[in-house]
């Protein structure tokens, strides 16, 4: 048996495989086409992302409690303690849910961390949450790593294609919309105290690229993990170019993940979306 069991909402985007391979149990969250409620993994990316290219409108959704409970359930029976991972209470109910179900049904064995986060920032916690419990940590060991320096230090930024899909979602005003949708504006998006936040925007899909290159420098050269999560929204080909460029940095992280952006996640953000996570420094400055 186990010594800890990880647990994580679907929003960490962590490929399939690779949940598989770290023995992670995962609550899944919902999406939702004119009230036909779908659980997260009841659905592939593919067609998921296809009934949105059509003009399909999603919502999202937090599972029922019983969902929780019977993971929570499961996870107990293979191990002896459960550190349950949530995105941002700030942006979800996935993490007051979790505790209800905990606080009425659990006792101190399962404990749930908000982290502060969600889609690859939040996987790029969860992922090396897991190698410590993998490494046989200690419970109360793998809870300081994520609380002291995982969670502090990790970063996510990343470029939308679309304004339509944070509009849609109310992320952005229908003015800003209207801007952006005109000017061809691709604006810069990463999470900052579990909220997404805009820290500037671009002209173009080009030049987005552009600066994500740019800062992939400072990146590398200011690093506290030698891991780091390439993400995207049905752009596969740009990504694996952008995993390659990252290598190709001296001094490049040496365990560098590609994942796409799940349905969840990708109700706000869109088609075409490309970021990166990564546990390390950020300074608005490399923007300029």
């Amino acid at each position: 048996m186990a010594t800890v069991k990880i647990v994580s909402d679907s929003t960490f985007d962590l490929p399939i495989a690779l949940v598989k391979k770290l023995d992670i149990s995962v609550i899944p969250a919902n999406v939702i086409f004119d009230g036909e409620i779908i659980s997260h993994y009841d659905i592939s990316n593919e067609d998921f992302y296809n009934r949105l290219s059509k003009g399909e409108a999603s919502t999202t959704g937090v599972p029922s409690p019983k969902t929780f409970k019977d993971v929570f359930d499961e996870s107990l029976d293979a191990s002896d303690d459960v550190l349950v991972f949530t995105l941002s209470k700030k942006l979800s109910g996935m993490y007051s849910t979790a505790k209800l179900v905990v606080d009425n049904y659990f006792d101190e064995r399962i404990t749930i961390i908000d982290t502060e986060s969600a889609t690859l920032q939040m996987g790029l916690i969860v992922y090396l949450a897991a190698l410590k419990a993998i490494s046989g940590q200690s419970k109360q060991e793998i809870i300081d790593y994520a609380n002291n320096f995982l969670i502090p230090n990790s970063q996510m930024l990343g470029i939308v294609d679309s304004l339509k899909y944070l509009k849609r979602s109310g992320r952005i005003s229908t003015v800003s919309w209207l801007l952006g949708s005109l000017l061809s504006i691709k604006p810069i998006i990463r999470l900052e105290d579990g909220l997404i936040t805009s820290p500037g925007k671009v002209r173009s899909k080009e030049h987005a690229i552009e600066l994500l290159q740019k800062v992939a420098h400072q990146i590398v050269a200011s690093k506290k993990s030698d891991s780091m999560i390439v993400g995207h929204i049905r752009n596969f080909k740009l990504a694996k170019e952008f995993e390659e460029y990252i290598k190709a940095i001296p001094n490049a992280p040496n365990d560098i993940v590609l994942a796409e952006v799940g349905p969840v996640v990708g109700t706000h953000l869109g088609l075409g979306a490309i970021g990166y996570a990564w546990i390390g420094d950020f300074n608005k400055d490399w923007l300029e």
